[in-house]
C-alpha cells in the first residue's frame, strides 16, 4: 500500500496523450471515518501488487466521490478498500478475510481472495464515471 501513497502526485499530473477525467463514485460506506484507498491498476501483471496511480482521501460521507483527472485512455482495474481505523492497512481476520470493507471495478467479487483482473479490467476510452460498492 505504499507505493499508493507514493503515487499520489502521478494521479493528478496530466500525462501526454489522450487524458480523460474519471469520476470514481465510492458507496456502501456504513461510517463515515479513516480514509479511502486506491489503487488503479494498468496490467494484469501489476495487479493487486504495484497500482499506476493511487491516493488516499478521506472518507467525509457515506458516498465519496473521487475525480481522476488526466487518465490516459487504457485497460484499468480498481480496488479501494476503506481503512476506517486509520492504520494504514486493510485489516483482516480469521483465515485473512478483511475486516474492513473493500470493493473493485465492475463490483467484481473473488472467491478466497480478491476477483481476478479480467472481471475488475474496464476500457477507459472516454471521460466516465463509475461506481464502486464496498463490501
Amino acid at each position: 500500500m505504499r507505493a499508493i501513497l507514493i503515487s499520489l502526485v502521478l494521479l493528478f499530473m496530466s500525462v501526454m496523450g489522450n487524458a480523460q477525467s474519471l469520476t470514481l463514485k465510492i458507496g456502501g460506506i456504513e461510517n463515515a471515518e479513516g480514509f479511502l484507498y486506491v489503487g488503479i491498476y494498468s496490467s494484469e501483471e501489476s495487479f493487486m501488487k504495484k497500482p499506476a496511480y493511487g491516493f488516499r482521501v478521506e472518507v467525509k460521507d457515506t458516498l465519496v466521490t473521487v475525480p481522476c483527472k488526466g487518465l490516459p485512455s487504457g485497460a484499468y482495474a480498481i480496488s479501494v478498500f476503506q481503512d476506517a481505523n486509520g492504520n494504514g492497512v486493510l485489516d483482516t481476520g480469521s483465515f485473512g478475510r478483511p475486516t474492513e470493507k473493500f470493493g473493485f471495478s465492475n463490483n467484481a467479487e473473488g472467491v478466497m481472495g480478491p476477483p481476478a483482473y479480467k472481471k475488475c479490467v474496464f476500457e477507459f476510452k472516454q471521460d466516465a464515471e463509475i461506481l464502486i460498492l464496498l463490501k
